[in-house]
């Protein structure tokens, strides 16, 4: 069977499996700090070759897509691969705080989605105060989501004019102007030059395996199913980061870090539709 005559959702679900490793390859690199700086060279050089963009648009998104390659490692590392990711998708309230600024006007379900993602995060804001979960990983957490988030709301006020690739594979190389300087100005302050190896070599992984790879299985979906759809069954990624974090770390959630996961799952779902 070729891969055009496969269920259009698989592509999908191949592209959130592919997003789902990305913790794990950022506490395995030994330095997320700069990791992202490689995974967004690779990722680029690719990203060159299929679409060379300079306008607002790509830079734009680029910075956006840049805080996020540099935060989400770091909180991956600090808060548990599962809790970043499930962090990470409380994108549907910070893209729905932005679509307002930029125009938009919430829907119900909108307003219900970011209701529990808020339910969510007090949850998990609850915890971090206890000491059972690191606050740094949670705001570095919150702050993947919310790049994540304008990224979304960025793309789509851009798409409306016809510039879908120049939202994806034209943002890419932006990605640069914010994960060089953190890695430039953390090497410089801990002296971490000769230990690039692993970084690089994970890097690598991450700019082909979970951005250059998963791009093109996702696009290869979304071409045939509806946006909604897509944006439910990509949530398998932070189900299946959850799991890689217990199975490789022994990362296990506490009953309200639980709760709060299906908090946000529930939200990404009405939110979608």
């Amino acid at each position: 069977m070729g891969w055009r005559r496969l269920w259009p959702g698989f592509y999908i679900i191949i592209a959130a499996s592919l997003w789902s490793t990305i913790g794990v390859a950022s506490v395995l690199s030994t330095n997320p700090i700069v990791l992202p700086v490689f995974r967004s060279i690779f990722a680029s050089i690719v990203a060159l070759f299929i679409r060379r963009s300079l306008n607002r648009s790509s830079l734009m998104a680029g910075l956006a897509l840049g805080v996020l390659f540099a935060a989400y490692p770091i909180a991956a590392v600090i808060a548990g691969v599962g809790l970043a990711a499930f962090l990470l998708y409380t994108a549907p309230l910070w893209a729905t705080l932005i679509a307002l600024i930029l125009g938009e006007r919430p829907g119900i379900k909108g307003v219900l989605g970011v209701s529990l993602v808020l339910v969510a995060i007090v949850l998990i804001g609850a915890q971090s105060i206890s000491g059972a979960i690191n606050p740094l990983g949670v705001a570095l957490g919150l702050l993947s989501g919310i790049s994540y988030g304008s990224y979304i709301a960025i793309a789509r006020y851009y798409a409306r004019g016809g510039n879908e690739i120049d939202v994806s594979w034209g943002a890419i190389p932006y990605t640069l102007i914010i994960t060089v300087p953190v890695a430039l100005v953390y090497s410089f302050m801990t002296h971490t030059w000769g230990l690039m190896v692993k970084p690089i070599l994970w890097g690598a992984y991450l700019g082909i395996v979970t951005t250059v790879i998963p791009y093109r299985f996702f696009a290869m979906g979304v071409s045939k199913v509806k946006a909604s759809t897509a944006s439910v069954i990509a949530t398998v990624e932070p189900v299946l980061a959850a799991l890689w974090g217990f199975l490789f770390f022994n990362q296990v959630p506490t009953a309200l870090t639980l709760i709060a996961y299906i908090l946000i799952i529930m939200a990404s779902v009405i939110v979608s539709f």
